[in-house]
């Protein structure tokens, strides 16, 4: 114990002089450009880019292997510090992973460092998986307990070699609290739980002096109140300003949820954005969304069995192959084959990324575990109306946040991340916050379309210069901070301007409609130009930039803000200024614009759009046209049908003929009616219907029924007339029936049967029905001689 005294003594001194340098190394950052930020204080993505995929963290992974924890629970303790591991973004980061339980003898440690202090290099991580895979519980004899002070300090010894402008933080992993009982190095057994205490208390300190944050993870019969003890005891430095960043405890009910939650913890120590993990068992497909602010992404995959295998797809349906460039990303995996991989991605395509699990038989039973963490970068651009305010005035200002390829941000979700306001210095006054949101109400023009606005009330002491500027505090986010540089107005501006864009919707290759009113009180001659700034080159262009302004005059002009040819499915944001070129480029006026630029219409879309007038009534005609025709069609196609006719066949008899065998026609709404003689050469021979082979056709005409025969061509039979048979003395004749048309149609022959109760049957079918000779058919009746005699054809009721 006196020797872990003296050698935190040393290590004070060296962290005395360390924070020294930590000075200087402040103050020449605050003099110097800050990261993604050029030297004319404009937007350096390539910049920020090299400093986000350079921006190490050293970190200690200390896990609890005393006795109390199952197999299971060592399991997933190794499970959440792979994670970590192999989700790291920078390569220059510095892993340890250390066990520890406790020392009851002199032969024992209270700690083993199983994974010794390495930076991360590709070969490296995956040294680092396999050596985590070495941790395992210990058995009764070889230290059961739970030393924090020892682990603590172990780590903080660890973290301290590293360099010291680096953040330093220990991921703690525990299922018990603090138990010494049995380690004689912590004095007579009856002191030394206070002794243990005591030196926890120590351990803290010891952290805070190194900067050494603690985020403590328990489970299991962990307590929560003095794991936020160790949290708060040591370092409280932070990557952030944001309660999220600062170090805090957590726990959890059992083992299952630690790797989620130590991957939450170090998200939030790294800044880094990390929304909930999607679990799923192989095979399947896992769904997860980069948003458009990330500059750099991690995927991280818990597979739970070292045997699946994993495929990345981008929003555009593309497989992803890692060590390859696309279309301004790159792709590294680690851990594959292991039973964590990560695949980072640097400028990631924003939108649905899908990442498919699959698996041979028999390893597809274990329940996976995908997380994405991201850290991304903000432009902005900031405007003030009145450009030039006057003491004691309340002008408005706007703040537009675009992602890196100027995009506007107008996605609730990304919204929902930012924490926006301002601040307003200059000559004469204290800085003064101002409020901004982006709800619609106020003075905000529009809610969730990416400015925020607010008012801010300029001092009545403010004589000189004014400055506004921009600040973001989101977690995982950084933003430049483009100040908008002023000064005190006058009572009556000699020239004065207002620019307003009326459309925010286009095609590619169109554009919004500007108008410019501006107002010239000198006398002499200004000319006013208008340039589009805080946008991609091409994307925003002006139809017109300058304006003159006779001594006196005011203007009315109108111009075209005009959008690029490439730029479809984008949101554009910049902001059009206003200079006076005659005052030094004087800034009268700016103002922010969001273009959205949606697909060019189809043709058809395109066609409705300009001929709408006359599509709408061409329809209708149309459509009347075709009634007409169908109607028409239907129409001849009833003239046709035959049905309710009468076919019948007069046979030779004693030099003159008689009655044979007849038909009712009844087509079921086929035309033309088919039928057959049948026996024609015998002495009764019938009619029957044959609707697929009948050798005769008939239909109606105009002069009666239209009348085909084997071997002849059709032939008009008026209705009560009759026609020889080919080849035979038999005649058949065509009579009237029953009258179509009849208001009710077979309906109303019904109920007319019902009225005067005849009810009779036989009279009909759906293909005709066969009549025995002497038998009546529709219009037939017995004649005097007990023959068989016809009426004219009309039915026996007056209305049929």
């Amino acid at each position: 114990m006196r020797a872990s005294s003296r050698r935190t003594g040393g290590r004070r001194r060296m962290l005395g002089g360390g924070a020294a340098l930590g000075a200087l190394v402040l103050a020449a950052l605050t003099l110097s450009p800050q990261p993604g930020q050029g030297l004319d204080g404009g937007f350096d993505s390539a910049a920020l880019a090299r400093e986000e995929t350079q921006d190490p963290v050293n970190a200690a992974i200390v896990v609890d292997v005393s006795g109390s924890l199952a197999a299971k629970d060592v399991e997933r303790e190794r499970d959440a510090a792979e994670r970590i591991v192999v989700g790291e973004m920078s390569n220059l980061s510095r892993m340890t992973v250390l066990g520890f339980a406790s020392a009851d003898n002199d032969r024992q440690s209270p700690v083993d460092e199983v994974c010794p202090a390495t930076t991360l290099s590709g070969v490296a991580r995956e040294k680092l998986s396999d050596c985590i895979g070495k941790l395992k519980s210990r058995e009764q004899d070889e230290g059961n307990g739970t030393d924090f002070p020892s682990a603590i300090r172990q780590a903080v010894d660890r973290l301290g070699e590293g360099e010291a402008n680096v953040p330093r933080v220990l991921f703690l992993l525990t299922d018990g609290l603090l138990d010494v009982e049995d380690s004689p190095i912590y004095g007579d057994p009856k002191d030394r739980e206070a002794n243990g205490k005591r030196e926890l208390a120590e351990a803290l300190a010891e952290a805070k002096a190194a900067k050494v944050q603690i985020w403590p993870l328990g489970f299991g019969k962990a307590d929560g109140a003095k794991l936020k003890e160790m949290a708060a005891g040591a370092f409280q430095g932070s990557c952030a300003n944001l309660p999220q960043a600062k170090p805090q405890a957590r726990t959890v009910p059992d083992a299952e949820a630690v790797g989620d939650a130590l991957q939450a913890a170090f998200a939030g120590a790294r800044c880094l954005v990390s929304d909930k993990p999607v679990k799923g068992t192989p095979p399947t497909d896992v769904q997860l969304r980069i948003s458009p602010l990330a500059t750099l992404a991690s995927i991280v995959v818990s597979k739970g069995d070292p045997k699946v295998t994993v495929t990345y797809i981008d929003p555009l349906g593309k497989k992803i192959e890692p060590g390859k460039h696309r279309d301004g990303s790159t792709f590294t995996l680690a851990g594959e084959g292991k039973n964590v991989e990560a695949l980072r991605v640097t400028d990631p395509r924003p939108g649905k990324w899908t990442v498919h699990l699959d698996a041979p038989e028999g390893h597809r039973d274990k329940l996976a575990s995908v997380g994405v963490q991201w850290r991304g970068s903000l432009r902005s651009s900031i405007s003030m109306k009145p450009t030039a305010p006057r003491p004691g005035e309340s002008p408005v200002v706007e703040l537009q946040l675009q992602t890196r390829d100027h995009q506007s941000i107008t996605n609730r979700e990304d919204l929902d991340r930012l924490r926006v306001s301002a601040t307003l210095s200059g000559d004469g006054f204290n800085p003064v916050p101002i409020s901004l949101a982006d709800d619609g109400d106020g003075e905000d023009r529009k809610a969730r379309d990416g400015i925020f606005s607010g008012t801010v009330k300029v001092p009545g002491t403010a004589n000189g210069a004014l400055k506004a500027v921009g600040v973001l505090g989101a977690v995982g986010l950084t933003a430049d901070h483009r100040p908008f540089p002023t000064r005190i107005g006058g009572v009556n501006e000699p020239v004065r301007a207002d620019i307003k864009v009326s459309d925010t919707t286009v095609h590619p290759g169109e554009g919004a409609r500007f108008t410019l009113k501006a107002e010239n009180h000198t006398t002499t001659r200004r000319t006013l130009s208008l340039n589009v700034v805080d946008t991609a080159p091409g994307d925003l262009t002006l139809s017109r930039r300058d304006f003159a302004l006779d001594p006196g005059e005011s203007i009315t002009e109108y111009g075209t803000l005009r959008v690029g040819k490439k730029t479809e499915g984008r949101t554009l944001a910049g902001k059009i200024r206003v200079v006076d070129s005659a005052a030094d480029a004087e800034v009268l006026e700016e103002t922010l614009v969001t273009i959205k630029v949606v697909p060019l219409p189809s043709v058809s879309e395109r066609l409705w759009r300009d001929y709408w007038w006359a599509i709408v009534p061409g329809a209708i005609l149309l459509a009347c046209l075709i009634a007409y025709l169908i109607w028409s069609w239907r129409a001849r196609k009833m003239r046709a049908d035959p049905s309710g006719l009468v076919l019948r066949l007069l046979v030779p008899h004693g030099g003159g003929h008689r009655e044979g065998s007849s038909l009712i026609v009844s087509t079921g709404g086929v035309v033309p009616y088919r039928f057959e003689v049948v026996d024609e050469e015998s002495d009764d021979p019938r009619l029957e219907p044959r609707p697929s082979s009948g050798g005769y056709y008939l239909r109606r005409g105009p002069r009666g029924g239209l009348l085909r025969m084997p071997g002849r061509a059709e032939e008009t039979v008026r209705i009560g007339g009759s026609v020889m048979l080919p080849g035979s003395t038999v005649q058949l004749r065509i009579e009237p029936g029953a009258r179509r048309g009849a208001v009710g149609g077979g309906a109303l022959r019904r109920l007319v049967r019902l009225l005067d109760g005849s009810g009779r049957r036989g009279q009909g079918g759906a293909s005709g029905q066969q009549q025995r000779p002497g038998a009546t058919s529709g219009s037939a009746y017995p004649s005097s001689s007990g023959g068989v005699g016809a009426s004219s054809g009309s039915s026996s009721h007056p209305d049929l």
